[in-house]
Parts: structure tokens; sequence; C-alpha cells
């Protein structure tokens, strides 16, 4: 069954206001992209035997919800830590994988100490564990990573509180990399599970409704707008609210018995009301008010300058048009409520 582009568009506004990603992050050259390609066979992550293959965010769908970012190697010539900082923040993402393969450095604590002080979690993941050898041959390997993790801990312990240990794993002999695998679907099905909830929250639904009319508007009140009322071309209004909602003939069919318009509800408005002549100044004042009350603007500039034109060629008594206008959003936004109380009834 197709999924109603006005779903598909909701299932969107619900996942930019969710976690659906975590970002790899860390050290050039620390096999970022290869632990990608070890956790998701089909990805294809870029890898290269040049330090820094990876120069610009690359995301990779982990399972049918989560997405593994692949970042840039902290702190080279080509992406600098303030520039690293400007990546974070236009990502969006809340959780990262902070990836190793050699001792902390200052770059790393600067960037660590950023992502903590945003209240955003960290994965420490320490790689190429193949490569853990100690040349005088006292140490094993065990000591080795314990070593690592006394490291960690006394390097970051004035930025996080909680308790600190890598997770070890090698991408050439696949050390580790089923268990975080399944560490990593344990998060995501957290976060799908927020996800979810969202999904079926009637708050997040009226207010993907009521910013969905709000971009609406001044799509209808620009300059035009006058023409289009002088000529009572009511239709072509009509046309737009129904493409901006994703509305269509079967949904309308389906959700309302008569099919409505803007001129019909002219006619009720107008039939139900006497129409007293007032001043222009009177009339666009209780546009104003309609307008505001109806769809609770913060502000009037986005369509001040169609109404103004509208007003300005003389057109008092608008007030039926646009009450009738309004009614029609209403009309064609509750068809839409109804179609997502669908969509989440069957997402339960």
């Amino acid at each position: 069954m197709d999924i109603h582009p006005l779903v598909t568009s909701y299932k969107q506004f619900v996942a930019n206001r969710s976690d659906y990603k975590i970002g790899v992050i860390g050290q050039p050259d620390a096999g970022k992209s290869s632990l990608i390609n070890a956790l998701i066979p089909h990805a294809k992550a870029h890898t290269s035997v040049h330090t820094d293959a990876t120069l610009e965010t690359t995301e990779y769908s982990f399972n049918h919800y989560g997405k593994l970012v692949d970042f840039p190697g902290v702190g080279t010539e080509e992406v600098n830590t303030a520039h690293y900082k400007k990546l974070i923040q236009q990502s969006g993402i809340n959780h990262f994988i902070y990836v190793f393969e050699s001792k902390i450095k200052e770059t790393d604590v600067e960037l660590i100490k950023y992502l903590t002080k945003n209240h955003q979690s960290i994965l420490f993941v320490y790689n190429k564990t193949d490569a853990l050898v100690d040349i005088t041959h006292h140490d094993t390997v065990e000591e080795l990573k314990r070593d690592k993790n006394t490291e960690l801990k006394v390097t970051l312990k004035p930025y996080i509180k909680q308790p600190l240990s890598y997770i070890f794993v090698s991408t050439l002999t696949h050390e580790g990399i089923d268990a975080f695998k399944q560490q990593l679907s344990a998060i995501f099905r957290t976060l799908e599970m927020d996800y979810n909830d969202k999904y079926g929250r009637t708050e997040i639904l009226e207010s993907f409704l009521n910013y969905k009319t709000n971009a609406l508007l001044p799509k209808l009140f620009t300059p035009s707008f006058k023409e289009i009322v002088m000529k009572k071309n009511y239709q072509s209004l009509e046309r737009t609210i129904l493409n901006h909602f994703k509305i269509q003939e079967d949904d309308i069919l389906e959700y309302k018995r008569e099919w409505p318009t803007i001129s019909d509800y002219m006619k009720m408005i107008e039939s139900e009301q006497a129409k007293p002549k007032t001043s222009k100044l009177k009339e666009m004042a209780k546009v104003v008010q309609l307008l505001r009350t109806a769809f609770k603007l913060k502000t009037f500039n986005p369509i001040s300058a169609g109404l103004g034109a509208l007003f300005e060629a003389g057109a008092v008594n608008a007030f039926p048009m646009v009450q009738g206008l309004t009614y029609y959003i209403s009309e064609i936004k509750n068809i839409a409520r109804n179609i997502l109380k669908a969509s989440q009834r069957e997402a339960d």
C-alpha cells in the first residue's frame, strides 16, 4: 500500500524532532570509515591509504530506522577544530562514536569538551587493537588495553562524570565488531521507541498542522491576492491549499460528505450576518484579528503585503471573503488531521 504524501511529510517532521543518527568522529586515520564498513557491510564508506580520506559527512543506513554518519578526521589542515564544531552543530546529532587509534591529543580533548558541554553522549572506541603490541614484550594485550582505559579516565575525568572505558575493536580481525553492533542496535531501538512515541502524540500532530498552515499563508497572501479576489478566482486559492496539504480528491470524498469551496463558505457567512459598510481601517483590523485568532499567528509580516495590496485597491467588506477562506483552510486542515490520525492508529 502506498504511503500518503501527507503522512510521508509528517514522518519527516517527527524524524527531524527525534534522534535517529549517530555520528562517527575521531582521530584522522583511526579507521572511522572502515569501522562503518565493518558494522554495515553494504555501506562501502570511502577508505584510503592516505590520512583523512573523508572530507565531508556521509550518511549510511544502519537498520530500517537508524543511520551512522561518517565525519572527517578531527584537527586536520582541511578540517580544523572550529570547522568541525560547525559540522557537529549543523548535523543536529546528539549521539557520537569517538574513534581513537593512538594517544589522546589536545584536539581530541577540545572536541570532547565541546560535545559534553552541549550534552551530547559519546561512546569511546579504540580501533586497531590488533596493532596493540608492547615492543618490550613485558605487557600483554589485556594489560595494554587496561593502560588505554586508564589514560581515557585520567584525561577526561574533569569533563565527564560517568565511568569511562573504551570499546576495543579491530576492523582487520573483526574483534569486538559483533558485540559493538549489538550495542548500537540497542541504542537505535531506544531511539526508535522515542520516535514512535512522538509520532503518536496529539500535540506533535497539531504542531505539524500548525506548521503547515503557517507555511501556507505567505503562499496565499501575495501581491496577486488582490487580483484573485477582485476576479473571484477562488479556485486558484483552493488548488494552492490542497497542493500544500497534499490533499487529493479521494481524501475529500472519504473524509467529508460535501465538496468544500470558498464561495460556499462566503455565501453561508453572508446569509448569516448583515454587511454594514465599514472603513478600510476597521475592515483591515477585523481581518488581522480573524487570522491571528484562527491560525495563532505570532507575527503578521509574511502576509501583510498581500492584504495591504487588497485594501489599497478599495476592497472594503473583504472580511466575509477572508472568513470564507479561513473556514476552507480549517476544513482542509481537518481532513489532513483525519488522514494523520488514521496513520497513527495503523502505527499502534
